[in-house]
């Protein structure tokens, strides 16, 4: 399992860095734009839209890298979980059950036995 692990860090890494350097072409590309192209009104209404699209993808690139990292903290704290000395669902019922039960009693005034 460590291989899959490392594969979605390296992966995240990946995307990452080309959320940044997409980031980076797109306002590189709007100035270029901006500057050197067309018509008056051409320049910058093309600009904004790369700055926008460059957002955007930007965004998206970003957030799949962070849903990566929180994929693998998930399975990392449920491995984690899985390892320890954790209890079974059905014994948390039944331990939380009791501690209902109690409360109920106290709640009646009824003296209770720890």
């Amino acid at each position: 399992m460590e291989g899959k692990i490392k594969f979605l860090n390296i992966a995240s890494i990946i995307f990452k860095v080309l959320a940044w350097v997409s980031a980076v072409f797109f306002v590189v590309v709007s100035i270029i734009v901006l500057v050197g192209a067309g018509g008056p009104d051409a320049p910058q209404a093309a600009s904004i839209v790369f700055i926008l699209g460059g957002g955007i993808y930007f965004l998206i690139l970003y957030c799949l890298a962070e849903g990566i990292n929180l994929l693998i903290a998930i399975y990392e704290k449920t491995c984690e979980c899985g390892n320890s000395s954790a209890t079974h669902p059905s014994d948390a019922l039944a331990s939380l059950s009791k501690k209902v039960d109690r409360l109920v009693m106290l709640l009646e005034g009824k003296p209770t036995n720890k």
